[in-house]
């Protein structure tokens, strides 16, 4: 907790949100649309005695009730995801259409792809790419209980993903998520679960920083795999500015083509990004990314910017 601190003069409420930080994360689904009607997993839900609750967010809900989320038959025969309501926004602000070429940088365990996939119901053409060979596994599971067919695995560094095919010509995509490894300081709670908790690091400035480093090159990649007019979603489960809005200044300096945009979701409480930091001063546009604070939506903590490819 007090590592926190240090964003005393950037988070809004700053007491308020650490009260937020001593309770449990809430426990949130995404019906799986492409399997199952959201009233047919509710009725089947409610015989283990699980209680729902709609999430601004559509087909998402918060339960409470079920002991084992992960053990049904519903969850095995892909009916839902366990995914935080956090994780579900940057694919709305994708906003994938069927028939385009879409890119997932670093997919697994592959909540967002398959949320992806959903969307477009299975009527995209998506690549997920995973740099973890032991995450594969994992994403290659939770897609296939999940119906997702219209999907091509891919294991490189995201920075190093091809910009050619194989016959020489150009690789680009019509919509990239990258949703980029990152310090994960957003996932904190006081209370955790056990998985949760083998996740966590300690924080630290210093480790921020180094992970800024990879994510500037990863950004960069991930526009240049952009078609003109295409769309680029960075996300991260941070507070930090070093590996937030540092990182698409980075990209907005090198790339002069980038434009960041502006943007809302319903029913969701967004805060501006900022535009300094320290000692840094960022790109005024900087101020139309979008942060997502646990005492103003009860999730984890996230940056999203929406970049356009001019």
């Amino acid at each position: 907790m007090e590592f926190f601190k240090i964003y005393r003069d950037l988070i809004p409420e700053f007491d308020v949100f650490l009260d937020s930080l001593e309770k449990a994360h809430p426990s949130h689904l995404r019906v799986n649309t492409l399997k199952v009607r959201k009233e047919e997993l509710k009725e089947r839900l409610s015989r283990y005695g699980c209680q729902l609750e709609e999430l601004p967010v559509e087909d998402a809900f918060a339960f409470s009730g079920l002991e084992t989320p992960g053990a049904t038959l519903e969850y095995f025969l892909g009916y839902y995801h366990l995914q935080g309501l956090s994780s579900m926004l940057p694919p709305l602000v994708l906003k994938p259409e069927k028939g385009q070429l879409i890119l997932d940088m670093c997919a697994s365990p592959g909540s967002k792809t398959s949320q992806i996939a959903a969307m477009t119901e299975n009527r995209a053409t998506l690549f997920a790419n995973e740099l973890n060979k032991k995450r594969l596994s994992i994403l290659k599971f939770q897609l296939e209980r999940l119906g997702v067919t219209s999907t091509i695995i891919t294991n490189y560094q995201a920075q190093n993903f091809p910009t050619k095919l194989p016959d020489g010509s150009p690789l680009r995509f019509d919509r990239v998520l990258l949703d980029a490894p990152c310090t994960g300081e957003g996932r904190y709670r006081r209370i955790m679960r056990k998985d949760e908790l083998e996740k966590t690091s300690e924080y630290s400035e210093r480790a921020s920083q180094r992970m800024s480093g990879y994510q500037k090159q990863m950004i960069l990649r991930a526009f240049d795999l952009l078609r003109e007019g295409g769309l680029l979603v960075y996300s991260t489960c941070t507070y930090s500015p070093y590996e937030n809005e540092e990182v698409v200044d980075h990209l907005l300096r090198n790339r002069p083509e980038a434009k960041v945009e502006e943007f809302s979701i319903n029913g969701i409480r967004l805060q501006e990004g900022t535009i300094s930091w320290k000692d840094r001063e960022f790109h005024k546009d900087l101020s139309k990314t979008r942060r997502v604070y646990p005492h103003y939506v009860d999730s984890w903590g996230f940056y999203i910017a929406k970049i356009r490819r001019l």
